[in-house]
């Protein structure tokens, strides 16, 4: 299913008509140029909030293509509980940026970017993440597009109001037990993921503190971006719903 993806639609103002809505230019040369679809074809459309659209070509412009959204339908194959990744910037912003793309496929929720003490890199763009995750959210056929958030330092972000359960990816003791055995089906989850030196010892004492739990992702280290991936694929598994 090829996805279309138009932001800042309401489906209350949809329901039961038909809208005009036009498409930004990227969007309008991808339909016109690139797909070479023409007037009177039919999109499949997302809002990037968990609802899907049916929309009608009145106008294949590369600039402004025009249609007519109707039949909003709200995404059942989207889990009610949510996952959060804190994860701190790798130094290579190619590897923050693959797992952006993943993590969207992958259904992640919400991703703040933390700057901790080990961090090697500091601050980054969220433009291009945002871009980076809207090709995936079209490409995997989804619905809900994650919520990402600048850089934040590790302290500020643990003392963030939180109802779920919260966990901290810090292997030091190698007691922790593993997250595959601390998800519970149906709740909301935050997982911190630390830079490429780890979090530092008071960073794991500081979010024990804030009620995060230690937990393991497996007996060997991971790069930050694949701990990431791995947090999010147990959140998929934990919460599957078999046929």
């Amino acid at each position: 299913m090829q996805l279309f993806y138009l932001p800042h639609l309401n489906p209350d103002s949809i329901n039961n008509q038909k809208v005009e809505f036009t498409f930004d230019e990227n969007e309008s040369r991808h339909i016109a140029k690139s797909m070479r679809l023409k007037s009177g074809d039919v999109l499949n459309i997302t809002d990037g909030a968990g609802y899907l659209y049916e929309g009608i070509i009145e106008e294949a412009d590369q600039r402004q293509t025009k249609v007519l959204i109707s039949n909003p339908k709200d995404d059942k194959r989207l889990l009610s509980n949510k996952l959060h990744i804190a994860i701190a910037p790798t130094k290579n912003p190619d590897r923050i940026e693959w797992f952006v793309e993943k993590a969207t496929e992958m259904g992640a929720d919400e991703i703040s970017l933390l700057n901790c003490q080990h961090s090697e890199r500091t601050r980054l763009k969220t433009e291009r993440l945002e871009r980076i995750a809207i090709a995936a959210l079209k490409q995997s056929g989804r619905s809900r597009l994650p919520l990402l958030h600048e850089t934040i330092s590790f302290d500020k972000f643990i003392k963030q109001r939180f109802t779920g359960k919260k966990f901290i990816a810090w292997c030091e003791t190698g007691m922790e037990k593993h997250l595959s055995h601390k998800i519970e089906k149906g709740t909301d989850v935050v997982v911190l993921i630390g830079p490429e030196g780890d979090f530092s010892r008071e960073e794991a004492n500081a979010a024990q503190e804030a009620g995060y739990e230690p937990v393991s992702l497996g007996k060997f280290i991971l790069r930050t971006e694949t701990a990431g991936l791995a947090a999010c694929m147990l959140f998929q598994q934990a919460n599957l719903e078999l046929p």
